[in-house]
C-alpha cells in the first residue's frame, strides 16, 4: 500500500495485535472488542485548507435515517473525541489528525476511543 502513513498504521497494529488491510483502496484498522467483536476504522488521506496532509479516521454508525440530524447534533456534544458526519447516506463516527503532528501513542488512544463509541453507537442506532 503505497500511503506515507502506512509505516505508522503498520507498526501500531503490530504492536497492539490488530489487524491491519485495505477495502477499495482505502486502508482498514481492525480493533478488537472486550466482546471478542472487531470494528474496523477506515482511515484515508486528504490535505487540509492550509495545504497540509492529513488522516481521516471513520467507522460506520448507521444509515442517516436511522438518525436523525438534530439528534445527531446533540449526540455530537456529547462525543469524548470525534463526531458524528454524514458519509454518502451512512452516519459515521470520525476523526482527523495532521500526519506531522500524530504519533503512534495517540493513533493508539484515538482508534480505540473511535472503535468503542462507533460499537456503542452502531448497537444502538443499527441494532448491529
Amino acid at each position: 500500500m503505497d500511503k506515507p502513513y502506512y509505516n505508522l498504521c503498520d507498526q501500531l497494529c503490530r504492536s497492539n495485535g490488530w489487524a491491519l488491510g485495505q477495502d477499495k483502496g482505502e486502508m482498514v484498522v481492525g480493533v478488537p472488542q472486550a466482546d471478542g467483536s472487531q470494528v474496523s476504522i477506515v482511515i484515508n488521506d486528504f490535505q487540509d485548507a492550509t495545504g497540509q496532509f492529513a488522516m481521516r479516521f471513520w467507522t460506520p454508525v448507521c444509515m442517516a435515517t436511522q438518525l436523525p440530524a438534530e439528534q445527531a447534533v446533540q449526540l455530537n456534544w456529547q462525543l469524548p473525541q470525534g463526531c458524528l458526519a454524514n458519509r454518502e447516506g451512512q452516519i459515521v463516527l470520525t476523526s482527523t489528525r495532521l500526519l506531522n503532528m500524530t504519533n503512534q501513542a495517540d493513533l493508539t488512544h484515538l482508534l480505540n476511543t473511535l472503535a468503542y463509541y462507533g460499537a456503542f453507537y452502531a448497537g444502538h442506532y443499527s441494532g448491529g
